[in-house]
């Protein structure tokens, strides 16, 4: 079987083509989104270990079996669907942000106009498959493509090797961490006074400094280093917005990283996050500004349950392993060739 990654024709995606034409099976997934080396490049290895042939390309080479369209659903994207699909290739939507929705733009400049809203809702009718990443995309998707999939994003152990030990939890003040992209830090702000009031200190790991009100430890965010710099926090704090679609569509990793490496989560009620801290019991989700603040008090009261939530996430999130997820893939795939 042959998979073909399409990835829009980005400076990445072209060193990518180059080291492979160079037999360099490698790739720097700094130059990447976090999704698409999480949904592409990290189960490659994973997959060809099952025997299956992968590759990616910006759409020059329509030459393969499966068809996955990584976060593109442009009208080039539609123009690739429908020649690929004249090819007999199977095609497959890959969604990690719920895009069927207008949101507007909310500050920092993220969001979803009417123009992407119609550009997905275009695509997705086309293509043969859906793979999205979460169950909030996945029903989505149904209204526009009945043959919709959640395969969720995964986590590499071979990458994300450390894990929090018994004594980590022992620091007279436990620290909180967060990671995400700058832009989105202010979801933080609301936060920061009830750490603050505590004297929790406060990690951020991120692509550039933000602008809170009040002192942090700035850790410049890359893959190579991320999984080392996780366990620097004692617990991670995940405050998202609930009022809105995109947010709400949103897949686990975001905590999943840290809970994975036994860095339990303290997160909003986004339905991802319910679903891993359920079905760990890796952390508490916080609905309101009460719940977070009985939370916290918690954490500092209650050092053995911080680690018993260590090592219930830790354990617990290796169901979403890359090895595990990768077969799941593969099922999927296999269904799709078999029609």
């Amino acid at each position: 079987m042959r998979v073909t990654w399409y990835i829009k024709n980005t400076r990445a995606n072209r060193l990518a083509r180059f080291r492979k034409s160079l037999g360099m099976n490698s790739y720097n997934y700094d130059r990447f989104l976090t999704s698409t080396w999480n949904r592409c490049l990290q189960l490659i290895p994973y997959l060809e270990n099952m025997n299956i042939e992968c590759r990616v390309d910006s759409g020059n080479n329509l030459n393969t079996d499966i068809a996955v369209i990584m976060r593109w659903q442009d009208e080039k994207a539609y123009d690739l669907a429908v020649r690929l699909k004249d090819r007999k290739v199977i095609t497959v939507l890959d969604l990690c942000v719920n895009l069927f929705d207008k949101t507007g733009i909310f500050p920092g400049g993220y969001g979803v106009s009417k123009a992407v809203v119609d550009e997905v809702r275009k695509i997705t009718p086309v293509v043969d498959a859906v793979i999205t990443g979460s169950e909030y995309i996945r029903k989505r998707a149904m209204e526009f493509n009945a043959n919709a999939v959640y395969l969720p994003e995964s986590i590499d152990y071979k990458h994300f090797i450390y894990k929090k030990n018994k004594e980590d939890f022992n620091r007279q003040i436990p620290r909180a961490i967060w990671s995400g992209v700058s832009v989105k830090a202010g979801e933080v702000a609301d936060l920061y006074p009830i750490l603050e009031k505590r004297g929790i200190p406060l990690t951020i790991i991120s692509n550039k400094k933000s602008d809170l009100l009040g002192p942090y430890k700035y850790i410049p965010w890359s893959y190579y280093t991320f999984p080392k710099n996780i366990v620097k926090g004692d617990f991670c704090i995940s405050p998202r917005r609930t009022d809105n679609t995109y947010d709400l569509g949103h897949s686990h990793f975001k905590i999943g990283a840290f809970m994975a490496q036994g860095v339990p989560a303290l997160a909003a009620p986004l339905p991802s996050y319910k679903e891993v801290i359920g079905k760990t019991g890796g952390g508490r989700i916080c609905d309101s500004d009460l719940q977070w603040e009985e939370a916290l008090d918690e954490v500092l009261e209650n050092r053995e349950m911080l680690w018993e939530w260590s090592q219930a996430a830790h354990d617990g999130m290796d169901y979403y392993s890359t090895e595990n997820i990768a077969k799941i893939y593969v099922e999927t795939f296999e269904k799709l060739i078999s029609g």
